[in-house]
């Protein structure tokens, strides 16, 4: 059966089939990641990371401190807005950046106000936002599955295996992953992906670094087998 791979229709015209069984885990990657504004690596073999480093998002829980100066010490839940409220500084804007650049930023600002002279400024993720994908069907562990921290997408085969594994009547070559698309905030599409998950784990496909990603918010569901 053919596997759908989320490819504009409008280009599909110019992609040869057989390629496209070559490359749809590349597909997968970049449509994804242009759709996001991320740009993703293969960090580990089971796991995508953004190439400049995480970036901070609403629910992260934030510390932020002053070296000698206790009363600028904060530590607050990101909201939604993305925006914290900082000693003698007042609201700001703190996601969408790494620790690092917003360590730099909150410097400048005590600078520029004429606050500190020459702050040390630490900033840390102390908890992280959990953010989920779904399993049903013939799983062990039916439900939300969080991802592990920093990690922006994982391999189907090690993410099924991690939150449980199959039941014993699974139909592992055939599983079915729905994935919603995003513009500016805003749910535009909604596809369903056939992978076969028991080809993938053996690596019997016709390339063995053949993976298919699963990002947050995915649909997992697993039939069973007929018999």
């Amino acid at each position: 059966m053919r596997i759908t791979i989320g490819i504009p229709s409008k280009f599909m015209h110019l992609v040869d089939s057989n390629i496209l069984k070559l490359l749809f885990p590349f597909f997968l990657i970049t449509s994804f990641s242009f759709l996001q504004g991320q740009k993703l690596i293969q960090a580990t073999p089971a796991t995508l990371k953004e190439e400049n480093g995480y970036r901070i998002r609403p629910g992260d829980q934030l510390s932020v401190s002053v070296l000698n100066e206790p009363d600028c010490t904060v530590s607050q839940t990101i909201p939604n807005d993305g925006v914290i409220r900082l000693s003698y500084i007042g609201d700001y804007k703190a996601v969408d950046m790494s620790v690092k650049n917003l360590e730099v930023l909150i410097k400048q600002e005590y600078i520029l106000k004429g606050i500190f002279l020459r702050p040390i400024v630490n900033v840390s993720i102390t908890e992280y936002s959990k953010r989920f994908v779904y399993l049903s069907g013939s799983v062990n562990n039916k439900g939300p599955f969080a991802l592990p921290p920093e990690v922006e997408a994982m391999n189907i085969v090690e993410l099924i295996s991690m939150s449980g594994g199959f039941t014993d009547i699974a139909r592992k070559n055939k599983v079915f992953v729905t994935r919603t698309y995003y513009a500016q905030g805003v749910k535009t599409e909604l596809k369903t992906f056939e992978v076969d998950v028991e080809s993938l784990s053996r690596g019997s496909m016709q390339n063995r670094n053949n993976k298919f990603w699963i990002y947050p918010e995915d649909q997992i569901n697993v039939p069973e087998r007929l018999f």
